[in-house]
């Protein structure tokens, strides 16, 4: 069952949702949720035929650093990635509001 968890950045709300490896992003802009990791390779595409000018914050969501890729490959439950992509939002800014 996946992991679902919805926060408020910059008053929007995004929502990612965790299905073994697989972290999935959601928002207004994405009516159809975007993977984030791995990295969607039609991402680039995506964000060019894009309608809606993405906020840069969001862009950064989906640029892993070297210590985030290995946190990612060492985590071994979706509740693991639960706890880093909560910690990483939260960095950056954004508020857990629900987790299902």
């Amino acid at each position: 069952m996946p992991i679902k968890l919805i926060f408020s950045m910059n008053r929007e709300i995004i929502k990612i949702e965790i299905e073994g490896k697989d972290i999935w992003y959601g928002d207004r802009f994405w009516k159809h949720r975007i993977r984030l990791i791995p990295k969607d390779e039609d991402f680039i595409k995506k964000v060019t035929m894009s309608r809606n000018a993405i906020p840069n914050i969001i862009k950064d969501l989906f640029n892993l650093t070297k210590k985030e890729q290995e946190e990612y490959n060492n985590a071994k439950t979706e509740e693991d990635l639960a706890e880093i992509c909560t910690k990483d939002v939260k960095m950056k800014g954004g508020l857990l509001i629900k987790q299902e």
